[in-house]
């Protein structure tokens, strides 16, 4: 097959239907073959078998394809002057793909394929001009074929990016909900804080008060000046007040040895014997007391101020535990930006947490440190968050350190746990939203606790990161500006 025209219909294609023309009208057949046509006329529906062939000569034709499920068609191709339609369904002699219709007046020539035969038979030029005319509209169909999948890949990307997007921000408002959840739960229970705070705080103070009262009084009737009964009562009594607790085995070694002294004693009242300082012991050797029933009352003295310490610590307690639940519960609207030593903060968080790390040993070196304009409630709740997850991981036993120091710019807090460390696989995703390892009912987690720690440092335009020690266990350091906006 050769093909004369080349390129040419590239840039002009009614360059080779001007050709059929004169060929058809030194035929004598124009009349015949050519139409006028108006718009919105249609040359052939969808489906349609094609007895013709319809060479546009002037005007645009578009050819339109039945939606899928739906009574709509989509235009999918507009021909202009110099195409050959309904080329496909010609040369395969199947029924037409699609629909045409004039897009405005136009100019055809429809010939049907019987004379189609006899004006090839008898014109080698018509031969000639129609398979050019084929070859160049098919490759113009290949060519807006690339395109129209180009430009459909493009919007593909698109939409892909825009579903990524899509994902994203909903990822993102899902969190912002869960935080807003997490939040107001905080917010509650801060509420219901603070109200128990207060109801706890008056029977604690009248306690304290109380206690001090009490033990003024005590110490008017143990004090009669030239008694040397009562200077040794009262001596008992301060002992008492001021006594350890020492551990089981030097208690058990020391009964055993005041046994041979004080031989008629019960060993229920040689273990508070050895309790009692050696000087006080030695008085009693001295007074020669050896009987239990005389001992006992020295005793009873000694357990009375062991009790009384007992009494003031415990409300010395209670006092603290409820300073610390009112600084620690107040909330972001009860508490403005300040001037805070995050010191204080952090040793509010071990009073509160004492009941999950009391088994722990916990070393604390906290450096004299710079105070920081920040939230107190907002980073209380990032130290809960870093020793709890600490307190989870280590388990009934374990060690948890913690140190702070500060140079010109910043302060820095580092925990230091003995727990099993963090898998490596895992350590770029603990900061994520809902990313949580605590599975089990004993440990459950919403894997919201670090993620809003972050966020917390974050707007405090500090940071905080994680690692695994060399000695096993993780580290943990939260690093703050001085001087924050």
């Amino acid at each position: 097959m050769k093909f004369k025209f080349g390129s040419q219909w590239l840039e002009d294609p009614t360059q080779i239907t001007k050709l059929i023309k004169r060929v058809i009208d030194d035929s004598g057949e124009s009349d015949r073959f050519l139409q006028k046509l108006d718009k919105d006329v249609v040359l052939f529906n969808e489906g349609d078998e094609l007895d013709s062939i319809y060479i546009l000569l002037e005007g645009v034709v578009d050819l339109y394809k039945k939606k899928p499920h739906a009574d709509a068609d989509l235009p999918v191709l507009r021909l202009q002057s110099g195409s050959l339609i309904g080329i496909i369904s010609y040369t395969t002699g199947k029924p037409s793909l699609t629909t045409a219709i004039t897009a405005e007046p136009c100019t055809v020539l429809k010939i049907p394929e019987l004379e189609v035969r006899n004006l090839l038979s008898g014109q080698n030029r018509m031969q000639e001009y129609l398979d050019e005319l084929i070859l160049a509209n098919l490759l113009e169909r290949f060519r807006s074929t690339i395109i129209l999948q180009m430009k459909l890949d493009s919007v593909n990307q698109k939409l892909q990016s825009e579903r990524n997007e899509l994902r994203i921000a909903y990822q993102e408002l899902k969190k912002a909900q869960d935080q807003l959840i997490y939040q107001e739960k905080m917010a509650t229970l801060g509420q219901l804080v603070a109200g128990f705070a207060h109801e706890v705080n008056n029977p604690a103070a009248s306690l304290l008060r109380s206690t001090e009262t009490l033990e003024q009084r005590i110490s008017d009737l143990l004090n009669r000046p030239g008694d040397e009964e009562s200077d040794i009562v009262r001596r008992f009594y301060e002992a008492g007040k001021k006594t350890g607790y020492p551990d089981t085995k030097t208690i058990r070694e020391k009964s055993k040895k005041l046994e041979k002294v004080f031989e008629d004693v019960s060993s229920s009242l040689l273990r508070i014997l050895a309790q009692v300082p050696e000087e006080l012991i030695e008085e009693l050797q001295k007074r020669k007391i050896r009987k239990e029933e005389d001992l006992e009352s020295y005793l009873h003295y000694f357990e009375m101020g062991k009790m009384f310490q007992n009494i003031q610590s415990a409300g010395n307690r209670i006092s603290g535990m409820v300073r610390s639940l009112k600084s620690y519960s107040r909330s972001d609207s009860d508490q403005k930006w300040e001037e805070v030593d995050i010191r204080e903060g952090i040793h509010d968080t071990l009073q509160l947490t004492s009941n999950r790390i009391k088994y722990y040993d916990i070393d604390i070196d906290l450096e004299q440190i710079p105070k920081i304009r920040a939230n107190p409630a907002a980073l209380n709740q990032v130290w809960t968050n870093i020793i709890l997850n600490a307190s989870d991981a280590m388990g009934k036993n374990g060690s948890l350190t913690i140190r702070c120091n500060n140079d010109a710019n910043n302060i820095w807090v580092t925990f230091q746990d003995s727990g099993p460390g963090i898998k490596e696989e895992i350590i770029d995703k603990i900061f994520d939203s809902k990313f949580t390892t605590k599975k089990s009912d004993a440990k459950f987690g919403l894997g919201l606790g670090l993620s809003i720690s972050r966020e917390i440092v974050h707007q405090h335009n500090g940071s905080i990161t994680a690692k695994n020690s060399q000695k096993g266990g993780a580290i943990f350091t939260v690093t703050l500006p001085i001087k924050n906006k």
